[in-house]
């Protein structure tokens, strides 16, 4: 199931943008001051890529909430972004109505559930989202896509040759499909019986971050991330002890030809350190003719890398039990 979800996220990029282009969003939100964007696990992170793809063309704050409680200055002047695909999330549902109840301007990204129900009630523009698994993190082109089209149709990327680049990236992405899954299955194989540690500009901080729980999930291992330059200024100082687990880590860089130069500079500087202490590094390097399609690229690469790890792990990518466990606990308080 997963290894054919993964396969089809190309095309799933291209369903995304025939659907984001049907969306009208009502123009009442373009009297915001801030946006704020719920969501959590497989569908909040689609909103963390949105961060950092438009980190230079949003000209508003723009901030992701991964909790029940909202940030104290959200009023009637910000638009809240609800995204949740199964539309039961408990801490995004508890948050939109706070939201609510604030007169803030409340969108909706959904596949159903109580979110949908709720914003049926309460005539909330709502993205609805086609269910093709019973798994969020699978239907990431989804929900990043339908969001970055809600903010150019409220006129936020007036400039953005948005669905160019998403069309470029996701044709790349299937002409490439099989040499990008070569490179997965070599790396996953530089990661069985390791500690990742995935180390990048924290331009791309999202990417890690999504790469770490594509592992966590998919091949149920355990995975860390930090970010150059701020692990610089602390985590480097870490790598002594324990020194048992030092040779056990893997190292891996994301990097695309959009980070700062002083960034690579410390990777270069860095490299010989974690190699002195047994660690192996490894450089992923992104593909593409725009930060966009970079980002992608390293995404698909890195889903498939997680996939291939769960074959070597000897688990099902697929199911999440010990969630569903946490889930029905929750579910009887």
């Amino acid at each position: 199931m997963m290894e054919q979800l993964i396969k089809g996220f190309p095309q799933q990029m291209e369903r995304a943008i025939a659907l984001g282009e049907t969306l009208s969003p009502p123009q009442s939100a373009l009297d915001i001051r801030n946006i704020v964007v719920v969501g959590l696990g497989g569908s909040g992170i689609g909103a963390d890529l949105v961060q950092a793809l438009c980190a230079d063309k949003l000209s508003l704050p723009f901030s992701v909430c991964k909790h029940y409680q909202l940030p104290a200055y959200l009023d009637a002047h910000t638009l809240v972004i609800a995204s949740s695909f199964s539309g039961n999330t408990e801490e995004t549902l508890a948050a939109v109505e706070v939201a609510v109840a604030r007169k803030a301007t409340v969108f909706c990204i959904t596949s159903g559930g109580k979110l949908a129900t709720f914003a049926q009630e309460k005539g909330l523009f709502t993205a609805l989202l086609p269910i093709e698994a019973a798994c969020p993190r699978a239907h990431l082109g989804y929900s990043c896509i339908n969001l970055l089209f809600i903010l150019q149709k409220i006129g936020l990327l007036p400039t953005w040759s948005l669905k160019e680049e998403l069309t470029q990236s996701f044709q790349n992405l299937h002409q490439k499909q099989a040499q990008i899954r070569q490179k997965a299955d070599s790396l996953a194989a530089d990661l069985v019986a390791k500690v990742p540690f995935l180390y990048a500009d924290s331009l791309i901080e999202p990417l890690l971050i999504r790469f770490k729980q594509q592992i966590n999930e998919n091949a149920k291992q355990l995975c860390h991330t930090a970010v150059f330059p701020e692990m610089n200024h602390n985590e480097l100082v870490g790598w002594v002890f324990p020194a048992f687990l030092l040779e056990k880590i893997q190292v891996l860089y994301l990097q695309t030809s959009y980070d700062h130069p002083r960034v690579g500079l410390r990777m270069d500087v860095c490299e010989p350190i974690f190699k002195a202490k047994n660690a192996g590094v490894i450089r992923l390097q992104a593909e593409g003719s725009s930060f966009l399609e970079e980002v992608f690229y390293l995404l698909h690469l890195t889903d498939w890398a997680s996939f291939y790890l769960a074959l070597h792990n000897g688990v099902d990518p697929f199911p999440v039990e010990v969630i569903n466990h946490l889930k029905s606990e929750l579910a009887k308080h």
